[in-house]
């Protein structure tokens, strides 16, 4: 048994001590601080109750490891166990259109937990691949998506492809965009413009 597979093992076997089967809610954020929750650091600059109540109603690791300081990586690594280098991706993040990166047939956290009898579901943003009908520049979106997180183990899908200046600009319910996307291939720069205030004599940023 791999060392991923024994992890989610006994977890699972851990957590039915305590109910037949407990909820698992997994909530991943960019750019959050291990010190940013107020259950860990009481001297956080801002207050948590959600994430508090979570913590003290469930469990709490403090000892996890990421794979990788960005997005799709990480992401990976989170739902496979494995480096994303063991992928064709060997750095950097993807952006909204190319080729999965969750091979088919990988046990993934959601689909080991679907496999146990759970309901499964993903909300938000997924960066790691999907195949859209048809070709770049000619996507017929009349037609579902396919390769994606209902394909890896999960039941729902409400979400978006990438991160908002990475591609495919639009919301996606299960294998269908809500509304036909926008396409932005590049990332928005917001360009900073400095004006000098002759009363105060301070630099005022104008957007």
């Amino acid at each position: 048994m791999s060392l991923f597979r024994l992890l989610l093992f006994s977890l699972f076997c851990a957590a039915t001590a305590y109910a037949a089967k407990p909820n698992v809610i997994v909530i991943y954020v960019d750019d959050m601080g291990y010190g940013d929750a107020s259950c860990l650091n009481p001297q956080a600059k801002f207050k948590t109750p959600n994430i508090d109540r979570l913590a003290v109603e469930g469990m709490t690791f403090t000892d996890g490891h990421s794979p990788d300081t960005v997005c799709t990586p990480s992401r990976y690594g989170l739902l496979t166990g494995r480096y994303s280098w063991r992928t064709t991706m060997k750095r950097g993040v993807m952006g909204a259109e190319g080729k999965c990166l969750i091979a088919d047939g990988r046990m993934t956290l959601a689909s080991f937990l679907r496999d146990n009898g759970y309901a499964t579901a993903m909300v938000g943003k997924w960066h790691l691949g999907m195949d859209f009908p048809g070709t770049k520049g000619d996507r017929d979106w009349s037609k579902p998506t396919v390769d994606m997180p209902l394909d890896k183990g999960f039941d729902y899908f409400w979400g978006i492809p990438a991160s908002m200046n990475y591609g495919v600009l639009a919301w996606f319910e299960g294998r269908m965009a809500k509304v036909p996307p926008m396409l932005f291939t590049r990332k928005n720069r917001i360009k900073l413009r400095l004006t000098i205030t002759a009363s105060s004599h301070r630099i005022r940023p104008s957007w």
